[in-house]
């Protein structure tokens, strides 16, 4: 199943997409229909890390991910190849619409899923469309169930990063 929902975040709807590869573009119902934030764990002794490619970047944009995290071992690897195929491209639709790359190779998977969805933010020139957060991984992925936990969590978890509704000490 290439699209997984989890509960949602802010009023933003929350996915993991599963893929086979990162070497080809990713089937349509891998894909949200809004505009998203794509986020990637990416470690740098796995496959993913080694497969990744700017036709699927590219596809990815084409298909709405204005906003880019890349987190894991191999995020700042992964990172020339994002912003190569970032940088090739001609995505822009409006004045002043830039595709980020944030890139936290040092972050923990929860500073990670914190950053996915800090980027979510809608920019001022989009405030009247709906944006999703898209957790990408590749299928056998050993952080697989680590990622589908905190997804179902992960307003718990900006909540406790922010330490907004936890006990005081």
């Amino acid at each position: 199943m290439p699209l997984t929902r989890f509960p949602d975040h802010e009023g933003k709807r929350v996915f993991m997409s599963s893929v086979l590869t990162f070497s080809l573009p990713a089937p349509d119902a891998a894909h949200t229909d809004r505009l998203s934030v794509a986020a990637f764990w990416i470690d740098a002794e796995q496959p993913a890390s080694r497969e990744l490619t700017g036709e699927f970047v590219i596809d990815l944009i084409e298909h709405g991910a204005l906003g880019l995290v890349l987190g894991g071992s191999g995020a700042e690897a992964a990172a020339t190849i994002f912003e190569t195929a970032v940088a090739e491209g001609e995505f822009s639709k409006y004045p002043g619409e830039d595709i980020e790359v944030l890139v936290q190779p040092e972050a923990s998977l929860d500073e990670f899923l914190f950053s996915a969805a800090e980027e979510a933010m809608v920019p001022d020139i989009y405030a009247d469309q709906p944006w999703d957060i898209v957790i990408w991984a590749r299928g056998g992925d050993p952080s697989l169930p680590q990622l589908r936990t905190r997804l179902g969590r992960l307003s718990d978890l900006v909540d406790e990063i922010y330490d907004v509704g936890g006990e005081e000490s």
